[in-house]
């Protein structure tokens, strides 16, 4: 009863604040499996915790809402894990009967029955007619079919009506650039007919008028022009975030294309990185956005390059970094070298790699431990402080990383441009 009136609070509240048009009742539905779905400090779920506190009922419930029995926490732990080595009986007769695959062992090697030290469970789990499970599983993936299926007609049915949208506002923009640039030609007219005037000494006053006049539409359409910028970068924005709606199934993160580089990751129109609070990973499908990113103003360091790796190389790169407010780029090159960065940073101080992405790094105490007195006058530490908020770090890769960085970061994957018609 307590969990669903969670819901249901919830479920309110996000009635409310969708307004007077509603909320789409996919949109509901998702909303509400991530509710049962999230996870504490642990990595467990509700479900998980209903397993270990032996709440039979809740279990049942969950699952009949779509929560996955088989959800791993901390240490490889199930639902059904937990509640066998805690000694609930009837918890772990729900599980097994909700699809818990018996089979599943944890980080210590054991499976359910092998951790119970109640010989009931352990006949229970002994007894279990795995074809029951295969049989629970099957239907719970046709239902997360179902689920998904109708989530990803709600997001192509918003991406479409936003694509629209973003259509009308790139043919405005058109319109107005178009404008602005025959407003220009007209002001340079202006210009050179008052310059001949002035030479001949007649019609000064005249001209003059006409060059202000130019002037003035030039910096109104300038204005519209900006405004129709913002209002199309704000739409491509909302169509990326649209983007984002997407299953468990599928990829996690932002999807863009080489030529949004600017705005998501340089400028972070609409300060989603800013916000989500974690340093970008840039997954590069194209070959291009590492191009541009390392050509850009960034220190780039890449990570099967032993030179570049060298303890020293790593720490000065980070310095310059944080002394002159731009990204550290690292380069995984679409090889599994994270374990090889953690360990270059441990050489330079033991633990920097986890202040850099905590953003802890920038307090005095912690900075000044990776400084030395022969960097020189131009890493003295009063030169940090100036531009020490702009740093950022970057990390990319041209392949799928491991699944605990795509949780670390906030994940950007380049995408190639669909060909053209």
């Amino acid at each position: 009863e307590e969990m669903q009136q969670i819901v249901k609070e919830a479920t309110n509240d996000w009635v409310k604040s969708a307004g007077e048009g509603g909320i789409h009742p996919t949109k509901l539905a998702r909303k509400t499996m991530e509710l049962l779905e999230c996870m504490d400090a642990n990595d467990y779920t509700p479900l998980s915790e209903a397993g270990a506190g032996g709440a039979s009922q809740v279990i049942g419930w969950l699952v009949s809402q779509g929560a996955n029995p088989n959800s791993i926490g901390r240490y490889g732990r199930t639902p059904l894990y937990r509640a066998a080595f805690a000694g609930h009986v009837e918890a772990v007769q729900q599980c097994l009967q909700c699809g818990a695959d018996p089979r599943i062992k944890a980080d210590d090697g054991c499976a359910p029955g092998d951790i119970s030290t109640n010989p009931t469970i352990k006949e229970i789990i002994r007894e279990w007619d795995i074809e029951d499970t295969e049989r629970l599983l099957k239907n719970l993936e046709l239902e997360q079919e179902k689920r998904a299926s109708a989530q990803a007609e709600y997001v192509q049915m918003k991406c479409d009506a936003i694509q629209d949208k973003i259509n009308a506002a790139e043919e405005e923009f058109k319109q107005v650039e178009k404008q602005l640039i025959h407003a220009f030609d007209e002001l340079n007219k202006r210009i050179y007919e008052h310059d001949m005037c002035v030479g001949e000494g007649t019609h000064v006053e005249v001209t003059l008028q006409t060059v202000h006049d130019a002037e003035d539409l030039v910096t109104v359409l300038k204005v519209k022009v900006d405004d129709a910028r913002r209002a199309l970068q704000m739409l491509r924005l909302q169509l990326r975030e649209e983007k984002k709606e997407k299953l468990e199934t599928q990829q996690v993160g932002v999807q863009i294309m080489v030529r949004e580089l600017e705005d998501v990751l340089i400028r972070d129109v609409g300060n989603k990185i800013k916000d989500d609070g974690r340093w970008p990973l840039i997954i590069d499908e194209t070959g291009q956005a590492s191009i541009f990113i390392r050509y850009s103003d960034t220190n780039y360091l890449n990570a099967l390059n032993p030179a570049n790796m060298e303890p020293e190389t790593v720490r000065i790169a980070l310095l310059g970094a944080v002394r002159y407010g731009k990204p550290l780029v690292i380069d995984l090159m679409g090889c599994d070298m994270w374990h090889v960065i953690q360990g270059r940073f441990n050489e330079i101080k033991e633990g920097l790699l986890d202040w850099v992405l905590d953003k802890t790094l920038f307090s005095e105490e912690k900075f000044n431990q990776i400084t030395k007195k022969e960097d020189g006058p131009e890493y003295e530490e009063k030169m940090f402080w100036a531009r020490m908020n702009d740093f950022k770090f970057w990390l990319m890769t041209n392949a799928e990383p491991e699944p605990g960085l795509l949780e670390r970061f906030y994940v950007i994957r380049v995408k190639p441009s669909p060909p053209k018609e």
